[in-house]
Protein backbone atom coordinates (compact mmCIF):
# COMPACT_ATOMS: atom_id res chain seq x y z
CA UNK A 1 0.00 0.00 0.00
CA UNK A 2 1.36 3.01 -0.86
CA UNK A 3 -1.04 5.38 0.26
CA UNK A 4 -4.13 5.41 2.41
CA UNK A 5 -7.40 4.44 0.88
CA UNK A 6 -9.79 7.13 2.93
CA UNK A 7 -7.44 10.16 3.09
CA UNK A 8 -5.23 9.39 0.19
CA UNK A 9 -1.77 10.09 2.79
CA UNK A 10 1.72 8.27 2.33
CA UNK A 11 1.85 5.28 4.07
CA UNK A 12 4.56 5.09 6.73
CA UNK A 13 3.75 1.84 7.85
CA UNK A 14 2.24 1.89 10.71
CA UNK A 15 -1.17 0.39 11.68
CA UNK A 16 -2.87 3.71 11.68
CA UNK A 17 -2.71 6.43 8.85
CA UNK A 18 -1.05 9.37 10.36
CA UNK A 19 -3.39 12.19 8.83
CA UNK A 20 -6.66 10.74 9.17
CA UNK A 21 -6.09 7.70 11.89
CA UNK A 22 -7.70 5.03 9.82
CA UNK A 23 -7.02 1.38 10.68
CA UNK A 24 -4.80 -0.12 8.63
CA UNK A 25 -3.78 -3.26 9.99
CA UNK A 26 -6.11 -5.20 8.32
CA UNK A 27 -5.53 -4.09 4.59
CA UNK A 28 -1.89 -4.48 5.40
CA UNK A 29 -2.41 -7.72 6.23
CA UNK A 30 -4.14 -9.42 3.46
CA UNK A 31 -1.63 -7.43 0.99
CA UNK A 32 1.04 -9.38 2.72
CA UNK A 33 -0.64 -12.46 2.30
CA UNK A 34 -1.56 -12.18 -1.48
CA UNK A 35 2.22 -11.33 -1.34
CA UNK A 36 2.59 -14.64 -0.02
CA UNK A 37 0.11 -16.59 -2.41
CA UNK A 38 2.12 -14.90 -5.58
CA UNK A 39 4.99 -16.56 -3.90
CA UNK A 40 3.37 -19.82 -3.77
CA UNK A 41 2.25 -19.74 -6.79
CA UNK A 42 5.50 -19.42 -8.58
CA UNK A 43 6.85 -21.86 -6.43
CA UNK A 44 4.22 -24.20 -7.64
CA UNK A 45 5.09 -23.44 -11.09
CA UNK A 46 8.45 -23.89 -11.21
CA UNK A 47 7.64 -27.76 -9.60
CA UNK A 48 4.72 -27.95 -12.50
CA UNK A 49 2.02 -27.96 -9.99
CA UNK A 50 -0.70 -26.18 -11.84
CA UNK A 51 -3.02 -27.12 -9.63
CA UNK A 52 -1.42 -25.40 -6.50
CA UNK A 53 -0.50 -22.96 -9.02
CA UNK A 54 -3.44 -21.91 -9.87
CA UNK A 55 -5.72 -22.31 -6.38
CA UNK A 56 -2.52 -19.78 -4.78
CA UNK A 57 -3.43 -16.98 -7.69
CA UNK A 58 -6.94 -17.25 -7.52
CA UNK A 59 -6.68 -16.46 -3.74
CA UNK A 60 -3.84 -14.13 -4.39
CA UNK A 61 -6.35 -12.39 -6.68
CA UNK A 62 -9.29 -12.72 -3.82
CA UNK A 63 -6.93 -10.15 -1.52
CA UNK A 64 -5.38 -8.20 -4.04
CA UNK A 65 -5.56 -6.86 -7.73
CA UNK A 66 -1.99 -7.76 -9.28
CA UNK A 67 -0.69 -7.82 -12.45
CA UNK A 68 1.42 -10.46 -12.11
CA UNK A 69 -0.80 -12.63 -10.28
CA UNK A 70 -3.43 -11.67 -13.48
CA UNK A 71 -0.84 -12.11 -16.28
CA UNK A 72 0.32 -15.52 -15.34
CA UNK A 73 -3.43 -16.68 -14.29
CA UNK A 74 -3.95 -15.34 -17.74
CA UNK A 75 -1.36 -17.62 -19.31
CA UNK A 76 -2.17 -20.78 -17.20
CA UNK A 77 -5.60 -20.33 -18.72
CA UNK A 78 -4.36 -19.87 -22.69
CA UNK A 79 -2.27 -22.90 -22.35
CA UNK A 80 -4.96 -25.00 -21.17
CA UNK A 81 -6.83 -24.61 -23.99
CA UNK A 82 -6.78 -26.90 -26.92
CA UNK A 83 -5.08 -26.47 -29.30
CA UNK A 84 -6.98 -25.09 -32.91
CA UNK A 85 -6.55 -27.67 -35.48
CA UNK A 86 -5.76 -27.42 -39.00
CA UNK A 87 -8.94 -27.33 -41.43
CA UNK A 88 -9.57 -30.20 -42.33
CA UNK A 89 -7.84 -32.04 -45.29
CA UNK A 90 -10.18 -32.12 -48.27
CA UNK A 91 -11.72 -35.62 -49.51
CA UNK A 92 -11.15 -37.25 -51.75
CA UNK A 93 -13.62 -36.74 -55.33
CA UNK A 94 -16.21 -39.68 -55.33
CA UNK A 95 -16.01 -39.79 -58.69
CA UNK A 96 -14.11 -39.61 -62.16
CA UNK A 97 -16.42 -37.13 -63.13
CA UNK A 98 -15.02 -34.71 -60.11
CA UNK A 99 -11.48 -34.73 -62.25
CA UNK A 100 -12.35 -33.63 -65.51
CA UNK A 101 -10.17 -30.38 -66.03
CA UNK A 102 -12.47 -27.31 -65.75
CA UNK A 103 -12.61 -25.67 -69.73
CA UNK A 104 -11.09 -22.18 -69.59
CA UNK A 105 -12.91 -19.46 -71.50
CA UNK A 106 -10.75 -17.67 -73.57
CA UNK A 107 -13.01 -14.39 -75.07
CA UNK A 108 -10.26 -13.19 -77.62
CA UNK A 109 -10.19 -17.13 -79.12
CA UNK A 110 -13.95 -17.38 -79.22
CA UNK A 111 -14.13 -19.34 -76.21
Amino acid sequence: MERCPNCRARYDGSDRCRRCGMDLGLLVASERAAEGLLRDAVAALAVDDRVAAEQALRRSLFLKRDRLAESLLASMQHARRPLERFPPEPTAPSSDHDLRPVPIRDPEHGG
